[in-house]
């Protein structure tokens, strides 16, 4: 089977959620027996070496597009009444690039990654007679809804952000609709796709890890006291979940644990982090390798307010056998409890008490990371997860040649 697989980012290297997922299904596909056309959008020349390095055996094309939210875009989408999020991952001409780089007749199968692929994917699956499915890795105007409810009742984002949602609700529901098949990456996320689209054709085929990869080292010794958190701080919700556990929790903790440390790791860290290094933050940025910094970290911290989908950073540190303590919003998606590592706190007073238990039992946080790697190895492997894709796609070529027959 040719799949032809549409991203709005070059996701390589693969160092944050969203290029995690992405990579990681091209990868399964091609391990799995696919020939695989990637076609990535991207702000940003991409070298040909980049691409050599990691493309293995499939084939990636870029289309440079400017994507960045300018102020006059946003104004612009505003007075036309447009949602920014698709509007600005589709030119007139997309179509024409597409087809210049694949070989449309060669495919048997469109995969969209992200509901702003869907768009060009359900354009090109109409003109070829190509099944779509489309990957949900968010329901994306729910992310946009839940920042909408957490405004001001006076502040002036709230106008822009509530047209946006609505917008992006009705697209979402479409693009659902009118897909072949759409990938849901929880429970709860297919629930939300049947109610914007009843009749639509929707399967879970959750995110996962690569459990080779992501494996612990329990003899390693683990500095006292310590958190990591690893994300990505372009998307301003996580700035805003680490500036609250820095200003709220870590004083508590302290207080209590003098030499408490707290490393954060991601791209482009906002400098007033540096503000706490005295309460034991510790801003590292981008790393190239994160799993030392997890096998040497007691706790991993997830304290986000606002979101969708699943964490995949969250799946990387349970399969790395740390226990982690996140919001609920943040565990979204995974169906782990207490007792399988994956704390849930969601007040101040309930992140410093479950990290402090933590700290203070040692037999407690080691049997908790070995229950949290069994459970990571029993519900998310990449390798389950994509076949389930795989298997559907299959049934959809195969429905269409007997079709033609």
């Amino acid at each position: 089977m040719r799949i032809l697989q549409l991203t709005p980012q070059f996701p390589f290297p693969p160092d944050d959620g969203g290029r995690i997922g992405i990579a990681n299904i091209y990868y399964e596909f091609l391990e799995q027996g696919n020939d695989v056309d990637m076609v990535s959008m991207s702000r940003f020349p991409i070298k040909q070496s980049e691409i050599e390095k990691y493309k293995k055996n499939g084939n990636i094309s870029i289309i440079e597009m400017d994507t960045k939210n300018t102020k006059f875009r946003v104004i612009s989408y505003f007075l036309k009444n447009k949602s920014l999020y698709i509007e600005k991952q589709y030119t007139s001409d997309l179509i024409n690039k597409i087809e210049s780089l694949v070989d449309m007749s060669l495919i048997d199968v469109i995969h969209a990654d992200h509901s702003n692929m869907a768009r060009v994917a359900l354009e090109l699956s109409e003109k070829y007679r190509i099944p779509v499915g489309l990957r949900l890795h968010n329901i994306e105007y729910l992310i946009w809804k839940r920042f909408f409810e957490g405004l001001g009742k006076f502040n002036p984002k709230r106008v822009f952000i509530g047209q946006q949602y609505k917008l992006l609700k009705k697209l979402e529901a479409k693009f659902i609709s009118d897909s072949d098949i759409s990938f849901a990456i929880t429970k709860e996320d297919k629930r939300r796709a049947l109610e914007l689209s009843p009749k639509a054709n929707v399967v879970i085929a959750s995110a996962g890890v690569d459990i080779e990869d992501w494996k612990p080292n329990f003899s390693v010794f683990k500095e006292p006291f310590s958190l990591v958190i690893a994300t990505t701080f372009n998307w301003f919700h996580n700035v805003n979940a680490v500036h609250w556990f820095l200003d709220n929790v870590l004083p508590i903790l302290n207080s209590k644990y003098p030499n408490v440390t707290l490393k954060i790791i991601g791209k482009n860290p906002p400098s007033i982090f540096d503000n706490y290094a005295e309460l034991g933050a510790n801003k590292l940025g981008y790393v190239d390798k994160v799993k030392p910094y997890f096998n040497s970290t007691q706790v991993y911290i997830a304290p986000l307010f606002v979101g969708g989908g699943i964490r995949i950073k969250i799946l990387e540190a349970l399969s790395m056998g740390l226990p982690v303590v996140a919001t609920d919003m943040s565990a979204e998606g995974i169906d782990a409890d207490e007792s399988q590592g994956l704390i849930r706190a969601n007040s101040i007073e309930e992140y410093s008490h479950e990290i402090s238990k933590l700290f203070d039992d040692d037999v407690l946080r080691v049997e908790l990371g070995k229950k949290a790697r069994k459970f990571i190895e029993d519900n998310h492997t990449w390798k389950s997860n994509v076949k389930i894709m795989i298997v559907e796609y299959t049934k959809l070529v195969s429905s269409k040649k007997s079709k033609a027959l």
